[in-house]
């Protein structure tokens, strides 16, 4: 018979030996055919120009149950970018802006996330015209849902400011302003 200390002590160290399960990622995919990704610069530091680039391919990693992203990767197409005008789209291809010749794919990979719901920041790596920069994303969930298959959704958005000079995007600053505003509006399907 062993004593009943020696008994409890031994259930106790079996307990915390016990593996204890890690909590799984789940890997959410973000609709390029319901998402957007837009940059604005100033013409002349005045007018505000709007554009679009089309957002190829992008994943929210999340806990289960939760909203706020862990992890956060996309990649854009830089040669499809359009701002509705063909020369200046021409322009904005070349190496004296996006030089989607050599770097066609706009890519960012996250570093860090921090916040609730309501606002986050998500940092991380920003690499285009061949170059990568850190840059940091104000972030929120603006809703969350089920598809009509059931599916769950969650709708988030994400902008920041951009110095362009920092990628090496020096051309034309009386034409176009260097600080350039981004908005990314996206919705992550679940798994």
């Amino acid at each position: 018979m062993w004593p009943r200390t020696t008994l409890f002590l031994g259930a106790f160290a079996c307990l915390f030996s016990m593996p204890v399960a890690a909590a799984t990622l789940e890997s959410w995919t973000v609709d390029p055919v319901h998402s957007t990704a837009q940059f604005k610069a100033r013409h002349f530091g005045i007018v505000p120009v709007i554009g679009t680039i089309p957002i190829v391919s992008a994943t929210v990693q999340l806990y289960p149950g939760s909203q706020i992203p862990v992890a956060v990767s996309a990649q854009l197409d830089a040669t499809k970018l359009d701002t509705h005008n063909d020369r200046r789209d021409s322009d904005l291809r070349s190496p004296r802006f996006f030089d989607t010749a050599t770097a066609p794919t706009i890519k960012f990979i996250s570093t860090k996330v921090d916040g609730t719901p309501n606002h986050f920041t998500i940092t991380g790596n920003l690499t285009m015209h061949g170059q990568t920069h850190s840059v940091v994303l104000n972030a929120g969930v603006v809703g969350s849902g089920k598809s009509p298959r059931g599916r769950p959704i969650i709708a988030y958005v994400a902008t920041a400011t951009v110095d362009r000079t920092e990628w090496g995007m020096t051309y034309g600053p009386m034409i176009v302003g260097n600080n350039i505003d981004l908005s990314i509006n996206a919705e992550a399907d679940g798994p």
